[in-house]
């Protein structure tokens, strides 16, 4: 009778049909039509298209990556794999007597709720699963109850630009003026006006190959999030044309704002508002040589 009033009072339940609770497990995954994941704070809601493709409820448009929900989908056989605590006590010992952390899929029209309590002494945490069953889980599991949908983004990839397809490159500070301006000449050479940079720009060149983008910040920024990040006057602007594979000249330019106070910059992709992260030590160059010129 308690867990039927935590489950009915959690309020995860409502419009579904509700079967005995001593029954429930994890449903076959491959049978899961919508999952929903809170972590106290935020509630993640994403459900399967007709394609078969998981979307974001809240924004079906963003990049999820589909790996990302094969995570989260075989969350709650993990959870019912665990270790029973021996001599149950009441839920409230365990943090579970209204839990407000908890995972739910959904599965012809059935809901299955799994709740995570308090961590226990040994670092673990404690479970409720659908059939009333208090059970230990890895902090591991406890993460992946609480990760950011920027997270689970997609990141774009950057051309993997070579310094042989190097048309011209500039780098612009943040009052408008440049500090590097340079083109590959017919020789193959880089140079700068008249004088020949190839070698002052060796390292740029290479750093500009291996540009990565490695976290999503913000997907839809709000207004002002591009001030606080420094984008709305980038600290830095690389400016690359170069020869894509199909030798059509293309450019790519990318924004620099402040840094992530964590070994990071925030920056931008030209035409995308999203807020992106790069790590600093790849941006050394870049960030050099827009203080120093050639």
């Amino acid at each position: 009778l308690g867990l039927t009033l935590l489950l009915s009072a959690c309020g995860n339940t409502k419009g579904k049909e509700m079967v005995d609770a001593s029954t429930q497990t994890a449903p076959p995954v491959e049978g899961v039509t919508a999952l929903a994941l809170c972590d106290g704070d935020v509630t993640l809601r994403f459900e399967k298209d007709e394609s078969g493709a998981w979307t974001w409820f809240d924004d079906p448009a963003f990049p999820l990556d589909q790996t990302a929900l094969e995570d989260l989908l075989a969350l709650p056989a993990a959870l019912d794999s665990g270790e029973t605590v021996a001599n149950v006590q009441e839920l409230a010992v365990y943090g579970l007597e209204a839990p407000k952390k908890y995972i739910t899929v959904t599965s012809d029209g059935v809901d299955v709720v799994y709740y995570l309590g308090d961590q226990a002494a040994d670092g673990r945490w404690y479970v409720l699963t659908p059939a009333g069953t208090v059970r230990y889980t890895s902090d591991e599991n406890k993460m992946l109850l609480s990760r950011s949908i920027y997270a689970m983004a997609v990141l774009p990839v950057l051309p993997v630009i070579e310094p042989d397809r190097l048309v011209s490159v500039s780098l612009l500070r943040a009052d408008g003026t440049a500090a590097v301006s340079f083109y590959t000449a017919e020789d193959g050479t880089r140079r700068s006006a008249n004088r020949d940079v190839t070698e002052k720009t060796a390292a740029l060149a290479d750093e500009i190959a291996a540009l990565t983008l490695t976290a999503c910040v913000d997907y839809d920024p709000a207004e002002g999030a591009a001030a606080v990040c420094g984008l709305d006057t980038p600290e830095v602007t690389l400016t690359v044309n170069y020869l894509a594979d199909d030798s059509a000249e293309r450019t790519l330019i990318l924004a620099v704002g402040l840094s992530t106070g964590d070994g990071g910059r925030y920056v931008a992709l030209d035409g995308d508002t999203t807020i992106y992260r790069m790590e600093e030590s790849s941006l050394t160059q870049i960030l050099t040589l827009s203080e120093t010129g050639l």
